[in-house]
């Protein structure tokens, strides 16, 4: 698996992923239908915009130049040396296979080594187990649950607030030979 920048073909691919109804119902942000030409400006001004406080990756197979799903690294924030790790979206074919994990852990390399952060912060619904699951094994800690902050499908859910701290991936990038 690997990381490349976005690349305007890629806003077709992006665009299927926001029709997969399962996947819009386990992610933090809001459902709302967007038209392709949309997300072809999107990710035009992701890739022009030059932003200091996010960076999308598109994420490959080894090997290969086709996007299967984007990652993204937002709330960068250079002072304090925090971020927030956005999440995973990725082809439903991909899924369970061990992608996420290794998605997670290059995510935690680039924020630490490259980014030189001192924390990275994430968060899932409470109720997306495979997520909570995935991020606990890649060595993120629960911080707590943070009540009624995502209104999706008819309902206020709550979501996981979770971090690994700079000590703590230092032990990791150990742990998983990063």
């Amino acid at each position: 698996m690997n990381f490349r920048p976005l690349r305007l073909e890629d806003a077709s691919f992006i665009n299927k992923l926001r029709q997969e109804e399962d996947m819009e119902q386990l992610i933090g942000g809001a459902k709302r239908p967007v038209a392709y030409e949309r997300d072809l400006k999107w990710v035009e001004q992701l890739i022009l915009g030059d932003s200091q406080i996010s960076i999308y990756f598109a994420i490959t197979p080894s090997g290969s130049d086709e996007i299967v799903g984007y990652t993204s690294i937002s709330e960068i924030d250079y002072r304090n040396g925090t971020c927030f790790w956005s999440g995973i979206k990725i082809d439903a074919t991909k899924a369970g296979k061990g992608w996420g994990s290794e998605v997670a852990l290059k995510i935690l390399k680039f924020v630490f080594e490259e980014l030189r952060m001192e924390r990275c912060k994430a968060e899932c619904l409470e109720h997306h187990e495979v997520a909570l699951k995935m991020m606990l094994k890649v060595g993120y800690k629960q911080e707590g649950l943070m009540r009624n902050t995502v209104y999706k499908n008819g309902i206020h859910n709550n979501q996981w607030l979770l971090s690994v701290i700079r000590e703590e991936y230092l032990e990791l990038k150990q742990r998983f030979s990063l």
